[in-house]
């Protein structure tokens, strides 16, 4: 799949309008450190919460199409890759509108710490890897988990970034999935501290498989 330019959504567009699948990603993810602490300003409203987790993923799946590459589990998950074959300009163009978008969207002390966990969790990516190809986003939702479609979603990329001969790399604050993004080849494993919420993360990467013929 080959990145093309792609309209960022209006924030105007109603909360609730979210695509299905959106509405998945924010189920599978809702309890990760991370997402936590963007929509700490919505804590006291869990339908509020979802709907913003919701709409943050609205804008990452535009942010992926335009810039990435997005697979879909039909309404039940997504992976969600940045990649570097768009041009840093392009790249750059898109990550500010959805910064702008988030501004608005998460309220001041969610987006503060979208800012300060960005930039902190950057700084961790070894320099090796700063040309890599990135899963920014992988989640199913709760009811359709132990079917299988989180490696099935994640095996196109995979292949795709073996013919290329990138190297992958991801972050999680699950460590009961780690053995599963071993078992994909995530075998470089750095253990890291986000300090907004102090809770460990594990930065995985991934070499490119070179085939056998």
């Amino acid at each position: 799949m080959q990145p093309h330019p792609t309209p960022s959504r209006p924030l105007t567009c109603a909360l609730e309008s979210f695509p299905p699948v959106c509405g998945a990603l924010a189920e599978a993810l809702k309890d990760d450190a991370f997402y936590q602490a963007v929509t700490i300003d919505h804590v006291g409203d869990p339908a509020l919460r979802h709907r913003v987790l919701a709409h943050y993923f609205v804008l990452a799946l535009d942010e992926a199409r335009a810039v990435g590459e997005v697979h879909l589990a039909g309404d039940d998950g997504a992976a969600l890759w940045l990649t570097p074959d768009a041009p840093a300009s392009h790249r750059a163009l898109h990550s500010e509108r959805r910064t702008q978008a988030l501004s608005r969207l998460l309220g001041p002390a969610g987006f503060g710490h979208y800012q300060h966990i960005g930039t902190t969790m950057e700084a961790q990516v070894p320099a090796d890897l700063h040309g890599a190809w990135y899963l920014s986003i992988l989640g199913v939702r709760p009811a359709a988990q132990g079917q299988g479609l989180a490696q099935r979603l994640l095996q196109p990329t995979l292949a795709r970034a073996d013919q290329a001969r990138a190297t992958c790399y991801l972050e999680t604050f699950n460590p009961l999935s780690l053995p599963f993004y071993r078992r994909l080849g995530f075998v470089r494993v750095v253990g890291c501290v986000e300090p907004v919420s102090g809770r460990p993360y594990w930065l995985m990467a991934r070499e490119a498989v070179q085939s056998r013929s």
